[in-house]
């Protein structure tokens, strides 16, 4: 597929800024916890705890698999229980008091700790703090594909989180790798332990900015969540599988390089120091990746994005191994182009697991975003694991001596593989498999339209009543027992005229279309941001995304509001159903004909006429200039149409789905009337 296919056709920002830095927010409370596990628990394990480099490596990779098996059960408890705050939000303030309790136990051992004891110690609470960093990173993880469904957005989500986790990595380095210099100072673990206080208190705050500017809109899939069903959807979601493997080679090459980049500032740059510099580095890197996903994804899409991004930081790990010893400028050269690679490619993943949610409920109607994401990170902890693993491994083969005031020269070499050689090779594999991805734009627009319709359908099943006075139940059949006619117009055909007056001869209840020509009007004109936190501004708000011109910039921005889809579709018919279900009704709009399409005996009419003549005839009914009638015929037949199709899944244009279709340009207002009455008294009659 052509790299145009790819783009999303977004161009326009549809999240509020400040949902895009809430959520940011939170994976700076995330890696406040993480990073000081991922960056410097190594370090501290062998430098001020005194456990051996292979031992160290050893518990850092087997704490990562165990996280990723909590993960997996965090995944399928998350999503169950729906609150006010959402499914998934609560959690940031349940789980993360006991996150910051066990990180600040893990870098707090006890000096007189014997050597088995101190690995008990370690290996005891990195395995307590990873349970309960899966109880709030798999929720806040999720959020993303729970925010929003618009693809270009969810870059936009995944690219804030990402330089909002390497600023949080800057300042932790900058807090703590001058504690690296001299491992054998006085105080030095009390010095850690105090540090993790503080920290631990800035991250509490930060989850709680990040529950309180998040929402959660997107509604929830129709399937039953349990970790069977996850399952299930996780062995038909294709995307997912190839995007979870992507990964394990992807974060298996990354926590190579992080486990020992300490050692690398120190040994092979000169200095614990450096540390914070090479760190910088690849910030800015990671943070001008970032900044320009959601540009990427439009125009290359996501999977040509990651694959040439992975291909990037292959090159700034390939510098990392050629760096000579002592060479800060060409260390912070590699760091920076291996910042951009992988950071971009890691905020691409965020973003296309997202869009594997969408698949996964598509393919299965299971929507699991707790359980996709838990998946993912599962892969991704494992990876981890045996990145940590392998870079302890690596460096130990290759007599690196813990505590010693210089390293061998074979020891640096080792060094160097590990952060450079060796993670390279993992992500060209990464690179290689991504490339099999399936799951490109068209594909995933096509998808997300498809499951609206589907809720929209259930939202049409639940609601149809049974045994009513209007519409009752012949085995499955629903029957009109008095009068029920629905009315689709083009703007100006004289659906309002002569529903009202077809009513009055049935003796039934008339309704008129939901929005108003006026709403429409207002809702075309208005900014949308403004009139955002009223409730009378998110349903113009609402209004608002059917207005633009183009059908790309309408199919993304329909994704932006998908809660308040949701909850017009329930309302309209609700309205709907009650209109009628009592003595029958004449309802124009609405979407009635769809709503009422499968009730036996109903009427549903379709009203059209030349341009020109329903201009003119608005210009009379409705007190208008000329001017004023043309632009409002040319604003709702475009709009009116969007909007059913994004509400009930349907064209009102289609012929099919009318008894009888009506040219008011051929045919007067009264004889419109009469031939409506006359087909209700036939049906009647039958």
């Amino acid at each position: 597929m052509s790299s145009a296919a790819e783009a999303t056709g977004s161009r326009t920002d549809l999240l509020p800024r400040r949902r895009v830095l809430g959520y940011a927010m939170g994976d700076a409370a995330n890696n406040v916890a993480f990073q000081m596990t991922s960056l410097f628990l190594m370090v501290y394990m062998t430098d001020i705890a005194g456990v051996p480099a292979a031992i160290a490596g050893t518990i850092y990779g087997v704490t990562k698999v165990w996280a990723g098996v909590t993960d997996l059960v965090a995944g399928n408890t998350v999503g169950r229980r729906e609150t006010r705050h959402g499914r998934l939000r609560p959690w940031l303030l349940w789980a993360s008091p006991f996150l910051v309790v066990s990180l600040v136990l893990l870098f707090s051992t006890p000096a007189g700790l014997g050597p088995m004891a101190t690995v008990a110690w370690i290996l005891l609470f990195d395995a307590a703090f990873q349970l309960c960093y899966s109880f709030v990173n798999i929720p806040y993880g999720s959020l993303s594909a729970a925010m929003t469904e618009n693809a270009t957005d969810r870059s936009r989500l995944s690219g804030a989180r990402s330089i909002a986790s390497s600023i949080t990595g800057v300042v932790l380095s900058l807090v703590l790798s001058p504690q690296f210099e001299d491992t054998t100072a006085d105080g030095i673990r009390l010095t850690f332990t105090l540090a993790t206080v503080a920290l631990a208190l800035i991250a509490m705050i930060l989850y709680w900015v990040c529950f309180r500017n998040t929402r959660e809109v997107v509604p929830p899939g129709t399937g039953t969540l349990t970790l069977r069903t996850t399952l299930a959807m996780v062995v038909r979601n294709k995307p997912l599988l190839l995007l979870c493997l992507g990964a394990l080679f992807l974060l298996g090459g990354s926590f190579t390089m992080n486990a020992v980049m300490m050692y690398y500032a120190r040994d092979v740059v000169g200095g614990a120091g450096y540390f914070t510099l090479l760190f910088l580095a690849q910030t800015i890197g990671t943070i001008a990746a970032a900044t320009a996903i959601p540009a990427i994804t439009e125009k290359f899409g996501k999977r040509i994005g990651y694959v040439g991004l992975a291909l990037v930081a292959v090159a700034g790990l390939v510098l990392i191994g050629l760096t000579p010893t002592g060479s800060l400028p060409l260390a912070l050269l590699a760091f920076l182009v291996y910042g951009i690679g992988f950071g971009g490619t890691n905020a691409l993943m965020f973003s296309m697991q997202a869009d594997t949610v969408d698949y996964g409920e598509w393919k299965t109607g299971t929507r699991a975003e707790g359980g996709s994401y838990s998946v993912l990170s599962f892969v991704r902890k494992t990876g981890q694991g045996i990145g940590g693993a392998l870079g302890g491994a690596i460096i130990g083969a290759f007599g690196y001596a813990s505590g010693a005031p210089e390293q061998t020269e074979q020891a640096v070499q080792g060094i160097k593989i590990a952060a450079g050689w060796a993670p390279a090779v993992l992500c060209v594999i990464a690179a290689l498999i991504i490339v099999l991805y399936p799951l490109g734009a068209q594909e995933h627009r096509s998808i997300v339209q498809d499951l609206r319709q589907r809720r929209a359908r259930a939202s049409v099943g639940a609601t149809k009543p049974g045994g009513a006075v209007v519409i009752s139940r012949d085995g499955q059949r629903l029957i009109a027992t008095r009068p029920v006619v629905t009315i689709n117009e083009q703007y100006g055909a004289g659906a309002s005229s002569v529903g009202a007056r077809v009513a009055e001869q049935l003796g039934v209840a008339f309704a008129g279309t939901r929005f108003s020509s006026e709403d429409l009007e207002r809702a075309s004109s208005s900014r949308p941001r403004v009139l955002e936190d009223s409730r009378t501004g998110r349903s113009l708000r609402w209004l608002h995304t059917f207005s633009w011109p183009t059908v790309e910039v309408d199919v993304a921005a329909e994704s932006g509001e998908a809660q308040i889809t949701s909850q017009m579709v329930r309302q309209n018919v609700g309205e709907v159903m009650k209109l009628v279900k009592d003595s029958g009704g004449v309802v124009v709009g609405r979407d009635a004909t769809m709503i009422l399409g499968d009730v036996q005996g109903a009427i549903h009419v379709r009203m059209e006429g030349e341009v020109e003549d329903r201009v003119a005839r608005a210009t009379v009914d409705y007190e208008l200039t000329p001017e004023v009638a043309a632009q409002r015929q040319v604003r709702e037949d475009r709009m009116r149409p969007r909007m059913s199709g994004r509400l009930m899944g349907w064209d009102p244009a289609e012929p099919t789905r009318y008894h009888l279709i009506i040219d008011t340009s051929r045919m007067s207002l009264d004889e419109a009337v009469e031939e409506i009455v006359a087909a209700v008294e036939a049906q009647q009659g039958e």
